[in-house]
């Protein structure tokens, strides 16, 4: 069983990223989204949200666990440590 990680951009298409969510889940059973920013978190819920409820119509059960990591970011030229939303589908 492989680890699969999902990076997610703020431009990403949702229906791609759902097929992708899916395809991984269903392929290697464990997936990481990765996403920074709102507009790109936004982009990943909804695409969470068309990957759950497909899984779910055909029968799959799953655990999903959204949390926070801290991640180190250029904030006003400083290296800061921020902690970001991620999600293990």
């Amino acid at each position: 069983m492989n680890i699969r990680i999902l990076k997610v951009a703020g431009d990403s298409n949702v229906n791609s990223v759902s097929d992708k969510i899916i395809q991984y889940a269903v392929s290697d059973g464990i997936l990481h989204v990765d996403c920074i920013r709102v507009k790109a978190t936004y982009t990943a819920v909804r695409a969470i949200i068309l990957a759950t409820e497909y899984l779910v119509k055909e029968g799959y059960k799953f655990n999903l666990r959204p949390y926070y990591t801290e991640v180190d970011v250029l904030d006003n030229d400083k290296m800061v440590q921020k902690k970001l939303p991620y999600a293990g589908l």
